[in-house]
């Protein structure tokens, strides 16, 4: 796992959004899952430049962990999170009719890091 400020400080630069209010939207695969409680912790990978950063979500009814290792989901990748925050990234989804979180991934594989645009 390479944390932001693993990253040398030019390539932190070109990693993140310049514009702290439009948040960068990146592609990354979930390298590994684990649940906690009603939440469950997501380690996804971003490739080179991102690496692996950490989001939870409250998807333990939904999904199991082992389902989502593998799969491409999307995060906000430069989110303004409060400091005591376990997230590094926001990982997105919308509720279902039941209001469980279904997460928002691309409908086919595309290279990880990919910012949609």
């Amino acid at each position: 796992m390479t944390p932001e400020n693993d990253l040398p400080a030019e390539s932190r630069a070109s990693a993140f959004s310049v514009d702290p209010v439009q948040p960068d939207i990146r592609v990354g695969t979930v390298a590994s899952a684990r649940e906690e409680g009603d939440k469950m912790m997501l380690w996804i990978d971003f490739g080179a430049l991102l690496g692996v950063r950490r989001a939870t979500m409250t998807l333990v009814k939904r999904y199991e962990a082992s389902q989502l290792v593998g799969r491409q989901v999307c995060a906000v990748v430069n989110p303004q999170l409060h400091n005591a925050s376990v997230n590094q990234v926001l990982a997105l989804g919308m509720p279902d009719r039941s209001g469980d979180m279904v997460l928002i991934c691309p409908d086919r594989r595309v290279p990880d890091g990919g910012k949609l645009f």
